[in-house]
């Protein structure tokens, strides 16, 4: 395990240093998720493919409501699965 110091500045803010973006493997305008934990421990972690997809299906949703299904079994799939897991079925 190793530690990174960072900063937070007045607009709440932080920069990841060089040596933690590359152990992250992450790039200038990936997304990363911050999770925290009942006693307020921080994780910082890279998002994996499922949720990258799930975040995808989001956007389309928003831009275009379907009543039907599309020529796109994939992606009508995967706007279904998160509708699913939002309503806890």
């Amino acid at each position: 395990m190793r530690h990174f110091a960072l900063t937070l500045t007045p607009e709440g803010q932080v920069t990841l240093p060089a040596e933690a973006r590359d152990a992250l493997g992450v790039a200038p305008g990936e997304q990363l998720s911050l999770v925290v934990d009942d006693e307020g421990r921080a994780t910082l972690e890279k998002p994996d493919a499922l949720h990258r997809l799930r975040s995808i299906a989001r956007r389309a949703r928003a831009r275009v409501r379907r009543t039907t299904p599309s020529d796109d079994p994939i992606g009508d799939y995967l706007l279904a699965e998160d509708e699913r897991t939002k309503s806890g079925r």
